[in-house]
């Protein structure tokens, strides 16, 4: 083993484990918390993209490439609003085909 990998695994050793408190109260009053869902959409979002976007959801239908920006945007200004220091969205199709990046 390196001289460089095994100091890290030394020094690593050495670190305590973070203690993490468990939050108060049922499971069910902040589990999805930090979700962008139907509820936080209707706070960010146009009805119209909203619309579309449930019909996506509900129905199935194509989601247009133009809603994405205003997704986007809206998801962002929830996350910051949240506390968010970094924001990323992370798009995992519902479908058995692949999703396409949108920048």
């Amino acid at each position: 083993m390196s001289t460089l990998r095994f100091s890290a695994i030394v020094e690593a050793s050495k670190r305590l484990p973070v203690m993490e408190e468990a939050p108060k109260g049922q499971p069910s009053d902040y589990y999805g918390k930090y979700v962008f869902n139907r509820k936080q959409m209707a706070k960010y979002l146009s009805r119209d993209t909203i619309k579309v976007i449930v019909d996506a959801i509900d129905e199935g239908i194509t989601l247009p490439r133009e809603i994405a920006e205003h997704v986007a945007a809206g998801m962002k200004m929830w996350a910051m609003e949240m506390g968010a220091s970094h924001y990323t969205h992370w798009f995992q199709p519902l479908t058995d085909g692949t999703a396409e990046k949108h920048d």
